[in-house]
């Protein structure tokens, strides 16, 4: 099957990489990592069970980010995605289909999985234009009546296990409510950065930030703009101020993960993401600062992913603001295994978010 063949391939390449951290580990100081405060972060078991799919559209997938409407509901965004049944032994078919893309749409707690319908079978909901090539999702928002997402293009370059790379990032337009996707437009980004992983709007701005994920530890960037420029021009962070040039961008920030989180509370921004100071972490981080910007005070490990090792891997964090409750945000993160690809076939809670509920009053 060409996608389970897709997602033996993807999978291998995680391998790999696993290696390559445990080697870059030898000269690289990997710092302790205390237990979970369970005054700080607990499981939000509520929203683990809402996932824990196991038939009618979504069944499984990655990236897990969100972005909520004026309208009630929360369009929740998933990169690679199973869909179809998930038998009552916990295992999926091995003829499940899987595609790049999807949306799930909440309203209340009622989800509806949104893809395309083709004569070859389901399809991912954001088709790329070009062969080859496919969208995982990153972060957007809400613009009068328009929902604005950002996009990630990745591309087979060659049948080698690690064939496929970055080429460019991408501004979807989508109509609201219908969600129908109206167009795609190509964004200028700085030095390889996968811009619009997170995305923050202030009064003034809409800030952007960006990974650059081919440097270990990963680096996070960040660009601004306004809601009526998204698509560009944007002015990116040099370290000292601003500049329209994306040559000048400069890091704010190592030990990132591909994907983050940004979110404002009061005066304080926060930056929540997988502690990418060492190879593969199994902890997740809070950093704060005074402006979008920073300087980055921390990090504060808050909490300690259960179950991670050697064959499964945590990875990706993502606040879900529109949830919170006080000082309480939801967060998720994800898991997958990644030496055995039939893995997710004989137990498919594996690759699906996991939930927390996250304190930040008790944060320092």
């Amino acid at each position: 099957m060409i996608k389970a063949a897709i997602y033996r391939r993807l999978s291998a390449c995680s391998f790999l990489c696993i290696v390559l951290f445990v080697i870059l580990a030898c000269f690289h100081g990997v710092p302790s990592r205390p237990n979970t405060d369970p005054r700080i972060a607990w499981p939000a078991a509520d929203y683990n069970q809402m996932f824990n799919r196991k038939g009618d559209g979504w069944t499984g997938g990655d990236g897990t980010l969100s972005i909520p409407l004026k309208d009630g509901r929360t369009v929740w965004l998933f990169g690679d995605t199973f869909l179809g049944r998930v038998r009552s032994d916990g295992t999926r078919p091995t003829k499940t289909p899987m595609i790049r893309n999807s949306l799930v749409v909440q309203t209340d707690r009622r989800l509806d999985t949104r893809y395309r319908q083709t004569e070859e079978g389901p399809a991912a909901f954001f088709p790329s234009p070009f062969p080859d090539t496919w969208f995982w999702p990153g972060d957007g928002l809400e613009v009068g009546n328009k929902m604005r997402l950002f996009l990630h293009r990745f591309g087979q370059i060659s049948p080698q296990l690690w064939g496929w790379q970055f080429t460019g990032t991408v501004l979807s337009t989508l109509s609201l409510p219908d969600l129908e996707l109206e167009r795609l437009d190509e964004v200028a980004t700085a030095k390889g950065a996968l811009f619009g992983v997170s995305v923050l709007k202030t009064k003034e701005y809409v800030y952007i930030y960006g990974t650059r994920d081919d440097a270990f530890p990963k680096l996070a960037h960040i660009a601004r703009a306004t809601t009526k420029s998204l698509s560009g021009p944007w002015e990116f962070y040099t370290g000292r101020g601003w500049s329209a040039d994306p040559r000048d961008s400069a890091p704010i920030l190592s030990g990132v993960s591909t994907q983050y989180s940004v979110f404002q509370s009061g005066r304080l921004f926060y930056l929540v993401t997988m502690d990418g100071r060492g190879p593969f972490p199994d902890t997740i981080a809070v950093y704060k600062a005074g402006s979008p910007e920073g300087p980055w005070q921390g990090p504060r490990i808050i909490y300690k992913v259960p179950g991670v090792g050697r064959d499964v891997v945590a990875y990706n964090p993502f606040v879900h603001s529109q949830f919170r409750e006080g000082n309480r945000y939801l967060i998720s993160y994800n898991l997958n295994h990644v030496n055995d690809p039939s893995a997710v076939f004989e137990d498919a809670a594996i690759y699906r978010p996991r939930f927390i509920w996250v304190d930040f009053a008790q944060i320092e």
